[in-house]
């Protein structure tokens, strides 16, 4: 092979190198992902109902439902971008109703819940559209406490939850009669939740300082 063929031949392999890294380059950069933008530097936030709305659990198999009036929130969503949508938030405590206003239930019964202590719910966006992004709640556990017509019933809901949407511009989390918790477990209810029952989960919480998700 001659000396000028093997140039030729080294240089094209190496501007073939060159335009292969070059097009790697642009394809990292173009890699879409999921960009949280938090104004509290300290990446937490809060977050109540929506005024003039309730909380409303439904066990579905018995048809019973609970609606709580008083919901405050807090959680984490440091600023970033991340290259899955799971868990881009997270709620680490969380209430429903209080002993100066319970949540009120079937049969003059009443209640009061609480994340289960240890428990994180992560707020998980799957698509993204307009503003606003589409997904789920996943490692729900709560304890639920009621006052019923047998004395004090102790229940635990948990599983996941469909159908959720935030929505940047207003700053609102919804949970639109998300499926998916079970009644993992139901003392002294009085038939009102049953271990086993299937739930579903209605709530729109606003955020105090609204945070921005955007997916590009």
């Amino acid at each position: 092979m001659s000396k000028t063929l093997s140039r030729a031949l080294f240089a094209t392999t190496v501007a073939a190198a060159a335009l292969g890294f070059a097009a790697t380059s642009a394809s990292a950069t173009a890699l879409a992902g999921w960009t949280v933008t938090n104004p509290n530097s300290a990446g937490t936030f809060t977050a109540s109902l929506k005024t003039g709305t309730s909380a409303t659990l439904v066990d579905t198999t018995t048809g019973q439902q609970v609606d709580c009036s008083v919901s405050p929130a807090s959680g984490t969503a440091p600023s970033g971008t991340y290259g899955t949508g799971t868990g881009l938030a997270k709620i680490t405590a969380v209430t429903w109703g209080s002993a100066a206003s319970p949540c009120p239930g079937p049969l003059g019964s009443s209640f009061q819940a609480s994340l289960a202590s240890g428990s994180v719910i992560s707020i998980n966006a799957t698509s993204y559209s307009g503003g606003v992004s589409s997904g789920s709640l996943s490692g729900v556990r709560v304890n639920l406490v009621g006052d019923t017509i047998l004395g004090t019933c102790n229940a635990v809901i948990s599983g996941s939850v469909s159908n959720v949407t935030y929505n940047n511009s207003t700053g609102e989390l919804a949970i639109n009669t998300g499926t998916g918790l079970k009644v993992e477990s139901a003392s002294n209810c009085a038939g009102l939740l049953n271990a086993g029952d299937s739930a579903t989960f209605k709530a729109t919480y606003k955020v105090a300082n609204p945070l921005s998700i955007v997916y590009s």
